[in-house]
């Protein structure tokens, strides 16, 4: 990892440590979304420290965190809404309505997958990660990782980043799968209709360009929470009244930003592809 000065600069040579020097909740202007994109870019340009081991072990912990231990709720909630959409959709529909497989493909595929599920993990690893580096802050745990010349950000925000960025993409197959399978399943014993039937038509009309745009928006999902959460983390201040502070700024910062990009991913789908639910 690069060397460091042996100066207390938290986070040390951090590109987030340069637009506030501090409390991330105090950052005006321009100053607290330019820390996130140079702090995003750094850690983008700096993955090939996942190849170190103890890198890779907090990389590895954090998707087990953040994927693995949330596929239970994730199971649930795709059961819930899958079974709910597809029943629902198909007795207002019909069974061999044409748009109704369009219809459920673009709502679960690529609407609601990607978001759900991003939700559950926000509420799951975002405010924890920032409590965990502000309280980190707090101990001086930051300072003493530069003084022995290891660079907070790539042993802290890059592995931390990388795997939420992984864990949410996984997440959202599994959601995907779990409901259409759930909610297919659900409609041909509630309504009596052909389950393989009905799983012929959903695949039919799902396509490469949905899954495509589920996983894209699921990838930049991903990126852009590790981000704020770390940013929020690393830029607390040093006194314990700081953690929770972080913690709802990662919160509430995530929230917006996951509206704001799923409305953009809708914008761009009604500019480009303006036929394609036909």
């Amino acid at each position: 990892m690069s060397a460091l000065p042996d100066a207390p600069v938290p986070p040390a040579g951090g590109t987030a440590g340069r637009f506030g020097g501090g409390e991330a909740g105090r950052l005006t202007g321009w100053a607290a979304p330019a820390g996130h994109v140079l702090l995003l870019w750094r850690c983008i340009t700096r993955l090939t420290v996942l190849r170190k081991p103890m890198v890779r072990l907090v990389f590895l912990r954090q998707v087990y965190f953040s994927g693995v231990l949330g596929l239970r709720p994730i199971a649930l909630l795709a059961l819930a809404t899958g079974g709910l959409a597809v029943t629902q959709a198909t007795v207002l529909l019909g069974a061999t309505n044409a748009l109704l497989h369009e219809i459920l493909a673009w709502l679960l595929v690529t609407e609601a997958a990607p978001l759900f599920v991003a939700v559950v993990v926000l509420g799951r690893s975002v405010t924890v990660i920032a409590t965990d580096l502000a309280l980190m802050r707090v101990r001086g745990e930051i300072r003493s990782l530069a003084r022995m010349r290891i660079d907070p950000l790539d042993y802290l925000a890059v592995p931390r980043i990388a795997a939420l960025a992984v864990a949410l993409l996984a997440s959202t197959l599994y959601y995907q799968l779990i409901a259409v399978a759930g909610g297919l399943g659900a409609a041909a014993l509630l309504l009596n209709v052909s389950y393989g039937e009905q799983l012929r038509l959903f695949l039919d009309a799902i396509g490469w360009g949905k899954l495509l745009v589920s996983g894209v928006k699921s990838l930049v999902f991903g990126l852009v929470m590790g981000t704020i959460a770390c940013f929020a983390g690393l830029n607390a201040g040093e006194t314990i009244g700081e953690v929770p502070r972080a913690q709802i700024l990662a919160y509430m910062r995530c929230l917006t930003a996951l509206v704001a990009i799923d409305l953009l991913f809708a914008f761009a789908g009604l500019r480009f592809t303006p036929g394609a639910l036909q």
